[in-house]
């Protein structure tokens, strides 16, 4: 009875020793063109902070032993979520970029996407040949997740926004006063003036650079566009000097072209 008592606690006492150790992962993160990401987020599946990588994309974390899952997420790349296996330490990842698909439907979106995550087992291959990475094991597991969900929401979304630029052009008549939001980067063209550029019709809010106002001159739909021409009137919201537009210095009375389609127009207040 003593023996059995005592082979019980000894099972309990190595079953709370092992699952009170934690467990050490090292690896590096690299782009689809081979180059390190450094500073990318390390985090758990509750999106619980892990570590960072370094400079050359590596990373050294420490998690516990009930952990499974890890996910990576640096600005321009698509969030990678991998689920780790028990018999390898040694995470080395390829992450794919957040690529820009204009003018793709959904599904044609996620067959490219496919095309280059099928790649992925060959960048590793070559990763390893480069010297980049330790081991052609790649000893995790990482689904392709579809975005047609996610993509057709978006979808939906941006076709009544344009529905609604629609009808805000019908209704502008010549004559009518709007204003141009644009945003603003200071010696770009290498001179001390300061250029500026249309604001996406997508943008919300209204925290931009500049704000021009102008006299609607002409309207069209040329080219399936909803085309205006205005007369500025007014630089008040713009406080720059020698403020430059397509290489152009603009100054009140000069004409602005451009077209709602693309880009954004701010109630007139």
């Amino acid at each position: 009875m003593k023996i059995t008592t005592i082979l019980i606690l000894t099972v309990l006492l190595s079953s709370l020793n092992l699952n009170g150790q934690n467990r050490i992962i090292i690896g590096r993160v690299i782009s689809e063109d081979f180059e390190p990401l450094p500073g990318l987020d390390i985090e758990n599946s509750n999106n619980e902070f892990l570590g960072k990588t370094d400079m050359d994309g590596r990373f050294k974390i420490s998690i516990p032993q009930e952990t499974d899952s890890l996910l990576f997420r640096y600005i321009g790349m698509e969030w990678t979520d991998i689920k780790l296996k028990q018999d390898c330490d040694t995470v080395e990842v390829v992450m794919l970029y957040d690529g820009t698909y204009d003018f793709m439907s959904s599904k044609k979106i996620d067959k490219l996407r496919k095309k280059r995550y099928d790649e992925l087992p060959n960048l590793h291959s070559d990763a390893v040949k480069e010297g980049l990475f330790a081991t052609n094991n790649i000893c995790y597991e990482r689904d392709f997740e579809p975005k047609k969900n996610i993509l057709d929401s978006i979808g939906m979304v941006m076709k009544l926004e344009r529905e609604k630029i629609k009808e805000t052009f019908k209704k502008l008549a010549l004559g009518d006063t709007i204003r141009i939001p644009y945003f603003a980067s200071w010696r770009y063209d290498g001179t001390d003036r300061t250029t500026l550029y249309f604001f996406s019709y997508v943008v919300d809010g209204e925290d931009f650079d500049c704000i021009i106002r102008g006299v609607i001159t002409d309207k069209n739909n040329r080219k399936g566009g909803y085309n205006i021409s205005c007369r500025i009137i007014d630089c008040k919201d713009c406080h720059y000097d020698n403020i430059v537009l397509n290489g152009k210095e603009l100054k009140v009375g000069d004409t602005i072209e451009y077209n709602m389609k693309y880009f954004k127009t701010l109630n007139n207040n």
